[in-house]
């Protein structure tokens, strides 16, 4: 089990959880957004990730087509904590979110 990031409801405070430890995988979400929000999340979760290098932001930015903003975020050998997308359910700044798992010797 590893430490995971479980954001408070509403503000920028941290309850620490457990996540089952998932050796040789990643687990992601894409999470997409309002471009004006891009900056505002990226610089919440970088602060929010920074005590947890397990936890990684991997990219951000518009989608091509549609131009839709976008953070892809990544848990290296956990899963990710279900509070956070708890969190991500409840936050109306974003619109949609997918989780995704690959082997990390890919």
């Amino acid at each position: 089990m590893t430490q995971s990031v479980v954001p408070f409801a509403g503000t920028n405070q941290f309850t620490h959880g457990q996540t089952p430890a998932l050796p040789g995988m990643a687990q992601g979400v894409y999470i997409t957004i309002l471009p004006s929000a891009v900056d505002e999340l990226v610089e919440q979760y970088s602060q929010w990730f920074a005590p947890y290098p397990e936890i990684r932001i991997v990219d951000h930015g518009t989608s091509d087509k549609q131009h839709l903003g976008f953070i892809l975020c990544e848990w290296i050998a956990c899963e990710i904590d279900r509070l956070f997308l708890t969190w991500l359910d409840q936050d109306e700044r974003v619109g949609d979110y997918t989780v995704y798992g690959r082997d990390l010797e890919d």
